[in-house]
């Protein structure tokens, strides 16, 4: 997949940087270490529950604030 110029490969996962290396070098580091800690978890700044510590870092907060989030933004229409 091509990045247009100016622009991330890694937006889809959260990175702020729109091109500037030394912010892409830094969120870099922190998705890395997040996914070492993959077996821990940590606590979601949002609703105090356990998540895991990639989601924290991508997201800015849990799978299930996400899935929420997402639910308030695009309700299931059945």
């Amino acid at each position: 997949m091509t990045v247009p110029a100016g622009r991330c490969g890694d937006t889809h996962l959260g990175c702020p940087c729109k091109g500037d290396a030394g912010i892409h070098a830094a969120r870099a580091a922190e998705r890395t270490a997040a996914r070492e800690q993959a077996g821990q978890l940590v606590e979601c700044p949002e609703c105090g529950a356990a998540g895991a510590p990639l989601a924290i870092v991508t997201w800015g907060h849990c799978r299930a604030c996400r899935t929420a989030q997402s639910r308030e933004m695009y309700p299931l229409r059945w």
